[in-house]
């Protein structure tokens, strides 16, 4: 009877796979994402480097772009494929950016066969919510126009541009090291749990800037600044994320606010900035 069972077990193990590990997965390749925007969402620059997998809403796994993901069930199998991005610039902190909709399809899936997607198209989705898009286009209001600390001020130039035909600048020197500067509007309700506040930022840059939020408790000025960027010698894109920022300050309305300092290395240096996009989802 033992001789029996030790004979059977073997067996018993080979049936207990799931059917579809016992051959090779399909493959789906992915190039890329293709971010379409609608009037008064700005330009569509993006920097996703990672896709989200998710086969018949199981996770399959984070793959880098340009992805190959393989994908053990096989027929017809619904996928659905998240764009990704690293939060605050950061490779620590890879993640699904939460406005961008995501790509979802069903294939019929076979054994070794390879299915290529090319460059998946993709929208903001239709519930997010944009505190400002400044493009410094012309014709449309600027944003950062009010100063916190120094003599300077986010103007509008041609001469370096990410995208369109202007983009902003901040001019430091020796006299001028520190600009802060703040948005004319104040935005409330931010703070309202769950708090998923989002700036994106285009920049070209000589110095190094920070990002945060600034507003009165008890008519005391609080100040929270957090996420932000070294000094970079090409256009760079970086999503940051403002949730935390927004929870620390802990007041009913806000004001975006930047500061740049010029290094003491340097006599004077130029930070270009351009797309500045405040995005948040509406309170439940």
């Amino acid at each position: 009877m033992f001789r029996s069972l030790l004979l059977l077990l073997p067996v018993l193990w080979f049936t207990s796979c799931p059917p579809d590990l016992e051959v090779p997965p399909a493959l789906v390749t992915v190039e890329g994402f293709e971010l379409s925007v609608d009037n008064g969402q700005g330009a569509a620059t993006t920097d996703i480097t990672e896709v989200w997998a998710f086969a018949d809403g199981e996770f399959l796994g984070v793959f880098p772009l340009p992805a190959r993901i393989p994908v053990f069930r096989l027929g017809q199998v619904t996928l659905r494929l998240e764009a990704g991005i690293r939060q605050d610039g950061r490779s620590v902190t890879p993640d699904i950016y939460p406005f961008y909709t995501p790509f979802v399809r069903t294939l019929e899936l076979s054994s070794n066969a390879t299915v290529n997607l090319g460059r998946l198209p993709i929208r903001y989705r239709p519930e997010t919510v944009f505190g400002f898009v400044e493009g410094f286009e012309a014709g449309t209001p600027r944003v950062f126009t009010d100063r916190l600390a120094g003599n300077g001020e986010l103007s509008v130039q041609t001469e370096v541009v990410r995208s369109g035909a202007a983009a902003g600048a901040i001019s430091l020197a020796d006299s001028n090291r520190l600009v802060e500067l703040a948005t004319f509007r104040t935005y409330g309700g931010l703070n309202e749990l769950p708090i998923n506040v989002w700036l994106e930022v285009d920049y070209l840059s000589d110095a190094p800037a920070v990002f945060g939020v600034v507003g009165e408790q008890g008519g005391l000025p609080v100040r929270v600044f957090d996420p932000g960027f070294l000094p970079r010698a090409e256009w760079t894109k970086i999503y940051f994320n403002l949730s935390s920022v927004v929870g620390a300050a802990d007041v009913n309305e806000v004001r975006i606010a930047l500061s740049a300092l010029l290094g003491p290395e340097l006599e004077r240096g130029t930070v270009y900035l351009d797309n500045l996009k405040l995005l948040y989802l509406p309170a439940r």
